[in-house]
């Protein structure tokens, strides 16, 4: 077992990201695999290994974005806005976002009321953290609050640890 450098939660060795915060794990020289491995056991072992995903095309005719709630298979549409705001509604919140992220357990995975913006300008689709109190990672790397990332079809957005995949229409 290795330990997230960020939120410690243990992962099995090999790991390259945290389930819990997606974050990158390190893996030290001692915990390199020190098991032997029987030469003999080449061939009459085999290992699955899961094909890669690849994320489905988006083909909602009105939707040019979408993002699809990893663990769920939920897609949510995007369209007629250039501004979507994503995050949780609460009772009596005056400001509510656009895409409400509440039935996918946004507070358990600590998801903000206004959590984050995806801006769709032309060509480019950028998104920014609204200064949320769990952050938001792209493809595992935390990104700043308030400053603008571009984002591209097969990205993994992170708000909190509510996992979605970016789709757009090429």
């Amino acid at each position: 077992m290795i330990s997230c450098p960020s939120c410690n939660h243990k992962e099995l060795a090999g790991a390259l990201f945290c389930s819990n915060c997606g974050a990158q794990l390190v893996i030290s020289e001692e915990q390199v695999a020190t098991s032997s491995f029987n030469t003999d056991d080449i061939g009459r072992l085999s290992v699955l290994v899961p094909p890669p995903f690849v994320p489905p095309p988006l083909s909602a005719p009105d939707s040019r974005i979408a993002i699809l709630i990893l663990g769920s298979e939920k897609v949510i549409h995007i369209s007629g806005n250039d501004e979507v705001t994503l995050g949780r509604f609460t009772k009596g919140q005056t400001i509510i976002p656009d895409i409400d992220l509440s039935p996918f357990q946004a507070y358990e995975a600590g998801v903000s009321r206004l959590h984050a913006n995806i801006d769709i300008k032309g060509s480019e689709i950028t998104i920014k953290d609204l200064g949320s109190a769990n952050g938001t990672r792209l493809n595992g790397i935390r990104i700043q609050p308030h400053q603008e990332y571009q984002i591209k079809h097969g990205d993994i957005l992170t708000f909190g640890r509510l996992k979605v995949q970016v789709l757009i229409k090429e």
